[in-house]
């Protein structure tokens, strides 16, 4: 507003004055450089203990990377059959495929940097200091290991019925959440308030099925479901799992098709023409809607599987372990503080790094490699102005002193889930760069923070400018920074 408060769109609205902004610089980074991340990050597990990191290595990681192995399979090869596909699933395979890579690289970044002997070398010293302090110290390793042997296979259904059934295909889940919210509409007497309810619902199914393929659909209800149900324990698996595989001998992809043929939600026309004329006894049938209503519960099942006692046991034993470990380190080391979904700075350094023998990685890279990368007709698209521009050397002032476009750069701060996005400053208060991903060496670094191996890789925000200026054109923008030279 006029005022400068929070309003909703009038001609009369003025843009926001904040009382400070970044000024965006386009100075060389060097080797060496303070930098810090501020931005709001998850959660990370630096105090986890042997138990916890048993279940996270060989339950929560292992088996996500099994199961989102095999829906990665389908969209790659339904992907690559169509490009109306690969446009409607290609942010969908992006964000599967991250935690995908994430779970499979943690592990073994974990085994290369034998954390599980780490831990158990912390439990041990943590066991003597224990032996003559408050009694809460001495039991709190025994309840965190009777909390997660307790909970092993009620999270291991949890991970296929999360991984399998509930993320992987899209369909089952959808179509439960929005049949609760049909049978509600046609629960009430106010006709406003039902044709409310119901128009939201075909607002949100009409962008859900904007990027949908009922055949893509079809195929991951098949290979996910089998997957599932071949691997979970079967006092966690839906019944209707057992029914189909009994009914169709075994045959998913036949049972995938006769699914959807027979549902109302297999895709916007047969939905639309529901909606017409919504009934509670066709949804109370409909098997998508169905089969989403028995995951859910068969979910919910393995969620409280485990005794309120042993749950409770496990989370005062982690207080009252990470609390001990404090107190042993106190006045002798710094301790690797974790990420807690509040606002977080991390501070350090531009630093190259080391991996393994006979590798090594400089602070910075350049446009080049953006060249080198390409793959024609594969996931790594280079536009042909973006080229273009290249071949031709238009950076402007972009350029670093070898007339070379930096594209990003590493530190040394500790990043995690979250982050991305979050905003990279030097030691004078300007934007140098955006936080966006960490290295693979150090993807145990939620659990185990190795100081020498952590980088945080950063968005370098000269080739930002250059994106924004050269190859999209948008002079406006560049008029509304400061930018620092």
């Amino acid at each position: 507003a006029p005022d400068g408060t929070p309003a909703e769109y009038s001609a009369t609205n003025v843009p926001l004055q904040p009382k400070h902004h970044l000024p965006v610089s386009i100075k060389e980074i060097n080797d060496g450089d303070f930098a810090m991340v501020m931005g709001f990050p998850g959660t990370t597990n630096h105090f986890l203990t042997s138990y916890g990191l048993e279940e996270t290595m060989n339950i929560t990681n292992d088996l996500r990377y099994k199961i989102r192995s095999v829906k990665i399979n389908v969209l790659r090869e339904e992907m690559a059959a169509s490009q109306a596909t690969r446009i409607k699933y290609a942010s969908k395979y992006a964000s599967c495929s991250n935690y995908w890579k994430y779970s499979h690289e943690q592990n073994i970044a974990l085994k290369n940097l034998n954390t599980m002997q780490i831990k158990k070398d912390i439990e041990k010293e943590y066991a003597e200091w224990a032996r003559n302090k408050d009694p809460k110290y001495a039991k709190a390793l025994s309840l965190i290991e009777k909390g997660y042997k307790d909970r092993a296979v009620s999270e291991t259904a949890k991970i296929y019925l999360a991984e399998g059934m509930l993320q992987g295909p899209e369909l089952p889940w959808q179509a439960f959440q929005m049949g609760m919210g049909i049978l509600q509409g046609l629960s009430s007497d106010n006709v406003d308030q039902r044709d409310a309810i119901f128009a939201e619902i075909r607002e949100q199914m009409a962008e859900f099925y904007k990027d949908y393929n009922q055949a893509t659909e079809q195929r991951l209800i098949a290979s996910m479901f089998e997957y599932v149900y071949r691997n979970i324990d079967m006092n966690y698996c839906p019944a209707f799992l057992v029914a189909a595989d009994k009914k169709f001998k075994g045959n998913f992809a036949a049972y995938a098709q006769n699914l959807l043929q027979s549902s109302v939600f297999a895709n916007q026309a047969t939905f639309e023409k529901f909606m017409q004329k919504p009934s509670e006894k066709v949804l109370q049938k409909d098997p998508v809607f169905l089969a989403g209503q028995e995951i859910y519960m068969a979910y919910r099942q393995a969620a409280t599987a485990v005794s309120r006692e042993s749950a409770d046991g496990l989370t005062r034993g982690i207080r009252d372990f990470t609390n001990g470990i404090l107190q042993i380190n106190e006045g002798k080391k710094l301790m690797s503080p974790d990420a807690n979904s509040t606002i977080r700075l991390t501070y350090g350094n531009v630093k190259a790094y080391d991996p393994k023998d006979a590798v090594a990685y400089k602070h910075y890279t350049t446009m080049k490699g953006i060249i080198e990368k390409e793959q024609p007709s594969g996931e790594f698209e280079v536009p042909a102005r973006l080229k273009q521009l290249y071949y031709a050397k238009e950076f402007g002032q972009y350029a670093n002193a070898n007339g070379e476009l930096v594209t990003c750069f590493i530190t040394n701060n500790d990043i995690t889930g979250g982050n991305s996005g979050s905003p990279v400053i030097d030691a004078n208060g300007n934007l140098i760069g955006l936080a966006f991903d960490g290295n693979g060496e150090a993807m145990s670094g939620d659990i185990d923070f190795e100081e020498n191996l952590q980088r945080c890789i950063c968005l370098d925000t000269r080739y930002m400018l250059w994106v924004i200026d050269k190859f999209a054109g948008a002079h406006n923008l560049i008029e509304e920074m400061t930018i620092v030279r």
